[in-house]
């Protein structure tokens, strides 16, 4: 259980970095500059598969901890 919740906030160290790295591809007004969409576009893809992991373990822990409580009774 501990190795999920220790991925859930990896996962959240990579979707904060990738979020400043988005950012930085934005003008002044926070518009996305023409030549950086692609780049966004890969961030954005990057971002989803993140947060998709984020998911599967926050998911595995809260499994774990349900079989942990369930089978202490």
């Amino acid at each position: 259980m501990n190795c999920h919740q220790h991925a859930v906030k990896d996962f959240d160290l990579q979707i904060e970095m990738n979020e400043l790295e988005m950012g930085m591809l934005n003008d002044a007004n926070g518009e996305v500059l023409p030549y950086n969409e692609s780049r966004m576009d890969e961030l954005e893809q990057k971002k989803l598969k993140l947060l998709m992991g984020k998911r599967y373990n926050q998911n595995a822990t809260n499994a774990y901890w349900y079989y942990l409580e369930r089978s202490s009774k």
